[in-house]
């Protein structure tokens, strides 16, 4: 063989070599599964039915067993169904109002001064979910005026004093991703929470107000989240505070170019896609605008559709943060996976 035959194929190889490192390295995400053929909106909607089957059926088998309501059995049961009836699902209008009652059950001690023992002084989850729902879900019934205003006084209670709020301040460990994924992720939310109950008169002082300009204060400031989480709740802030179309192309770019070869989103870029954050970016890229039939959307929709389990979940593995232990029960991550999925699909197929 020539010898500038054998300098030209031993150049092509490292090149090839520095490309495949400079991939390993690059953050982009490790997803090598082919995209899944795309459904049809009858095989999509039969995945939404045998998903709303599974987390009514487990909500009432966590109910029966541990007894008590949580963010993920309860809170993302009213949620995904309150969604559903929105959308036009067969959801038992008494089957609702049951699982929102033990839910808000949560909220019994909502107007209590912030407790300052240690471990107690967190911010309640299901009060910031459930503000949230009640802006995403059209003509929502599950949580009222009143108790919404109530959230609010929690909120402001329970403010930081550098803006920002704080799921625990337990260490790391005890509060898992990506639900707790951080800080960041809460005060997105609760920001979100209190702007319905900002004063349309600019001139008028309001504590609400003073406390969404010291959260968006601690925001700025903050390095951002690398997590679809967190880069999807930035996005829908945007669409919150009301944001012209082509302002938020830019966080609806950085959303959609973290889907995966196989039509999922990971949770970080070094994950591999799964229900939860695909729910999520799917969710919020449809409340951001995005159009259910662009091809990413489809994409997203056919993993889902793809991915589901025979029983109506999605498969979910726990994590933890660094130097942590995951959970060893995945109940409550498969549980919070599979909601997400359900919101995400409903939002993106035909009705």
């Amino acid at each position: 063989m020539p010898c500038r035959r054998l300098i030209r194929i031993a150049l092509t190889t490292l090149c090839l070599l520095a490309h495949d490192i400079r991939d390993a390295h690059s953050g982009e995400p490790k997803k090598q599964v082919a995209p899944a053929p795309p459904p049809t909106p009858e095989q999509a909607r039969k995945t939404v039915e045998r998903a709303l089957t599974f987390l009514d059926k487990d909500a009432v088998k966590w109910r029966q067993e541990k007894k008590c309501a949580t963010c993920h059995h309860g809170t993302m049961t009213v949620w995904a169904m309150s969604e559903a009836k929105s959308q036009g699902y067969p959801i038992a209008a008494e089957t609702l109002a049951d699982v929102t009652k033990w839910t808000k059950e949560r909220l019994k001690d909502i107007d209590k001064p912030r407790d300052s023992r240690p471990g107690w002084e967190m911010v309640s989850t299901p009060a910031v979910y459930l503000a949230v729902m009640a802006q995403a879900v059209p003509k929502q019934d599950a949580v009222s005026a009143d108790e919404l205003k109530q959230i609010a006084g929690h909120l402001l209670r329970h403010q930081e004093k550098d803006g920002s709020w704080a799921w625990s301040l337990a260490p790391a460990k005890n509060r898992p991703p990506p639900v707790f994924e951080s800080d960041e992720v809460v005060t997105l939310l609760a920001y979100m929470a209190l702007k319905p109950h900002v004063s349309a008169d600019l001139k008028e002082k309001s504590t609400v107000r003073t406390s969404r300009n010291d959260a968006a204060a601690w925001l700025a400031k903050s390095k951002p989240g690398s997590g679809t989480q967190a880069i999807a709740l930035r996005l829908l802030r945007d669409v919150r505070e009301g944001k012209p179309a082509k302002d938020l192309e830019s966080g609806i770019n950085q959303l959609l170019m973290r889907q995966g070869k196989d039509g999922g989103w990971g949770q970080d870029n070094d994950l591999k896609s799964d229900a939860f954050a695909t729910g999520q970016a799917l969710y919020f890229l449809n409340l951001a605008g995005v159009k259910a039939d662009r091809a990413e959307i489809q994409r997203g929709v056919a993993f889902l559709v793809a991915t589901q389990k025979d029983e109506g979940s999605w498969p979910m593995t726990s994590r933890a943060h660094p130097e942590a232990t995951p959970m060893t029960n995945p109940v409550p991550i498969t549980y919070f996976g599979s909601a997400w999925a359900t919101l995400g699909l409903m939002r993106s197929i035909p009705r």
